[in-house]
């Protein structure tokens, strides 16, 4: 009785440590924090909590726990391996099915488009996921059932449907793409079913660690080939990636380095909202994420015969500061009477240099690595007597 109390317990726990990868991403769209922090601190608790399990469980000796957890393992890989074979003939007709694996790495990485290393990163962390997914069903059922395995790879997409995946990730919610997510989901709990069945019928023979380490690195080896394929066909056609942040303090706004878009940015962040984050848009395109920022349908844009600074810092209390109201001036002389701009040398010598500092960290568009070198210069103005 008391050992069968205690492999429940075990259950329990490895439920714990394998839901722990894809928490990152529901804490993701909840906005509780960056996607990049949540993945890597709870993955490594993840690791290092379903690793010191095992050892504690050999040390022990208690090889039912053993063979959960290796069962798991390689019943979750060569799921996840089928989950990805089937959506191949989806992705070769045209359609990025794959392309949320791409943006895990390009958010992990923080980078706008898919690079050989986000891939990468993209494509290890879609499979800590999958693996996840099987730890996590063997700690619920102790016998698999062929329904049991398909009923839980289809609840793991009603789950993620629940929440902003498909906005966030820039798929389009039609018959087409629950048809594929739904029919790739059952293939994923049918073959873990399958997979769970060959492990029991070979342990017989004696399966060790070294069977299921062989039959993970065949998984890494045929995710490998098709998220090669994925990038050769989708990486430089993909859409910017999603936001780290889509939290609520999370603004987007328009990537023309212009100099009052840019002052208001860094009033937002130094005096208003330490936490702000921008996000970036081309000009017109429609806003998925944030608050809108210096955009026709911002609270923070120019009003009038006032620049978005000067808005700002009138709705802030804080046109009492010499250095922001020679920032503000400087704005708008750009944003409202630019012909005058040659008038004030003060004025015309601070646009200059942000200009200059745009161009050179920026180029023609803003993204959250450059603005932040761009805050940088703000920040030394700021302090600058």
């Amino acid at each position: 009785m008391q050992s069968r109390g205690r492999f429940q317990l075990s259950r329990t726990w490895v439920f714990f440590f394998g839901s722990l990868s894809i928490t990152s991403l529901l804490l993701y769209f909840l906005g509780i924090s960056s996607f990049v922090s949540l993945a890597v601190i709870l993955f490594m608790l993840e690791a290092v909590g379903l690793v010191c399990f095992a050892i504690a469980a050999w040390r022990k000796g208690l090889d039912d726990v053993l063979a959960l957890l290796w069962s798991g393992l390689w019943a979750g890989a060569l799921a996840t391996l089928a989950y990805d074979i089937i959506r191949i003939p989806v992705a070769h007709s045209g359609i990025p099915v794959f392309k949320a694996i791409s943006y895990f790495g390009t958010l992990l990485l923080g980078v706008q488009s898919p690079t050989p290393v986000s891939e990468i990163l993209g494509w290890a962390y879609h499979l800590s996921n999958g693996v996840s997914f099987g730890l996590m069903y063997v700690a619920l059922f102790r016998t698999p059932r062929i329904y049991t395995a398909v009923i839980w790879g289809l609840t793991l997409e009603a789950v993620m449907l629940l929440t902003p995946y498909a906005e966030v990730f820039g798929y389009r919610r039609d018959a087409k793409f629950f048809a594929i997510t739904f029919g790739a989901h059952a293939v994923y709990g049918a073959v873990l079913y399958l997979a769970l069945r060959l492990w029991n019928g070979l342990r017989d023979f004696q399966l060790r660690p070294a069977h299921v380490v062989a039959g993970v690195i065949c998984v890494v080896l045929g995710l490998s080939l098709i998220a090669a394929d994925s990038y050769r066909s989708y990486a430089r056609n993909l859409p910017p990636s999603p936001p780290a942040y889509i939290g609520p303090h999370l603004y987007t706004s328009w990537d023309v380095p212009e100099p009052d878009r840019i002052v208001a940015m860094w009033v937002t962040r130094r005096f208003v909202e330490p936490q702000a984050s921008f996000y970036f848009i081309k000009p017109f395109e429609a806003i998925r994420y944030g608050r809108p920022f210096d955009v026709p349908e911002a609270e923070i844009r120019r009003h009038g015969l006032r620049s978005a600074t000067q808005f700002l810092l009138d709705q802030r209390g804080l046109n009492s500061d010499t250095k922001l109201n020679t920032l503000a001036r400087m704005t708008y002389l750009n944003e409202v009477t630019p012909w005058m701009l040659a008038s004030d040398a003060e004025a015309g010598q601070l646009t200059q240099r942000l200009r200059l500092a745009a161009e050179k960290e920026c180029g023609q568009s803003m993204n959250g690595n450059c603005v932040e070198r761009l805050f940088q210069e703000l920040d030394h103005f700021y302090q600058e007597r």
